[in-house]
């Protein structure tokens, strides 16, 4: 891997590596998810200077942007997504002391809003969309348009949300034409991270918590 990738690519490798320990202690997933959080933040805060701008240049927009998306989301959730049996969702104030409880969410909306649209979008559109037209990507401007980077990377992007990867086809070609025309890394993570802050509220006035944690079914056998 060359080095001028890591800073693109290292926040979702920590990520993913906090993910499959939760996959051994599903339980958990509130308990650690600060320290996933921490973690990636201090990985993009080692690398920032090393980034391109991440200020949204279109900022109203953007938030447009991320407001459709999560309409799209909750409202396309009922007919395109097939959860396995039992869907539940782990509502932290059901498990913790209130206070503990409110401490914990903020850490996960902190986490999905801020860290989750830097590391998703720096590896997808940041990273993978440019490497996909020319190996050394950093040749390749922002937003750069191909058919195959563009498709590629969203279906790429769509796989990593397991159950959930109808909604994401559909949202992650939102964000790819936001960024294609926009040619700004800032504008597409402010519209993932409006997104993912008012899926987390819907979650916590809706009382649906099965779009923050998905509890799968007990394995048998």
């Amino acid at each position: 891997m060359h080095r001028s990738a890591l800073p693109f690519i290292l926040p979702f490798l920590v990520f993913a590596l906090f993910l499959a320990v939760e996959g051994w202690f599903p339980d958990q997933h509130y308990l650690l998810y600060p320290f996933k959080t921490l973690a990636v933040a201090a990985v993009i805060g080692w690398y920032w200077r090393q980034l391109p701008s991440l200020r949204p240049g279109a900022p109203l927009g953007s938030i447009l942007v991320g407001i459709v998306a999560v309409v799209l989301w909750i409202g396309l959730d009922p007919f395109l997504v097939h959860y396995p049996p039992p869907l539940i969702g782990r509502n932290p104030f059901l498990i913790y002391p209130a206070g503990e409880a409110w401490l914990l969410f903020g850490f996960r909306v902190l986490g999905i809003t801020l860290c989750v649209p830097i590391l998703e979008e720096l590896l997808w559109r940041g990273f993978l969309m440019r490497w996909l037209i020319r190996e050394d990507f950093t040749q390749v401007p922002l937003g750069t348009y191909t058919s195959f980077s563009f498709f590629t990377t969203t279906a790429l992007f769509a796989s990593v949300h397991g159950w959930e990867w109808p909604l994401a086809v559909i949202v992650g070609l939102l964000y790819g034409a936001w960024f294609v025309k926009t040619k700004s890394l800032g504008n597409v993570m402010l519209a993932h991270g409006v997104t993912n802050l008012l899926l987390a509220l819907y979650c916590l006035v809706s009382n649906d918590w099965h779009f923050l944690s998905i509890v799968d079914p007990p394995h048998h056998g």
